[in-house]
């Protein structure tokens, strides 16, 4: 991925650009990302809060998750693009939707979790990595040591 990169919701209210590689990079099937995409599963990709600038509002709505931590969506008032993410896994992270960038095809997942959600009609990606829950320290650590 190239630095900096930016993005920001189908109608522009909402723009932001990055100046640091993300942290780590997940396709994430569980029932609430389903649920939230509208899709199979959530493409993201988590980068320093510090990194980021953002303009524009974002209405926040904020769940539980599978994995019992509070995870907080931010989508335009506007439109409805969602396009972030605030996860209590990772507090000093920002989550960006792959869709949101400006060059989506610069997005490249690491893991698929939650596999074990993962709808029968939809395909896995064949030679990324599953977990079929969330990660475990160690998975995790080794996420974020794999950039």
């Amino acid at each position: 991925m190239q630095v900096p990169f930016s993005g920001g919701c189908a109608c522009g209210a909402i723009r932001y650009q990055c100046a640091a590689l993300p942290a780590f990079s997940w396709h994430c099937h569980c029932r609430d990302c389903q649920q939230a995409s509208g899709s199979a599963f959530c493409p993201v990709l988590y980068v320093p809060q510090v990194a980021l600038t953002i303009t524009g509002e974002s209405t926040y709505h904020t769940v539980t998750a599978e994995s019992g931590n509070a995870v907080s969506r931010g989508a335009c008032p506007r439109c409805g693009s969602p396009v972030f993410i605030l996860a209590d896994l990772v507090p000093d992270l920002q989550g960006l939707w792959a869709a949101s960038l400006d060059d989506p095809s610069q997005f490249q997942p690491q893991v698929q979790v939650w596999t074990g959600s993962a709808q029968p009609w939809d395909a896995l990606h064949p030679t990324l990595p599953q977990i079929a829950k969330a990660p475990n320290a160690e998975q995790f650590q080794a996420l974020l040591a794999h950039r």
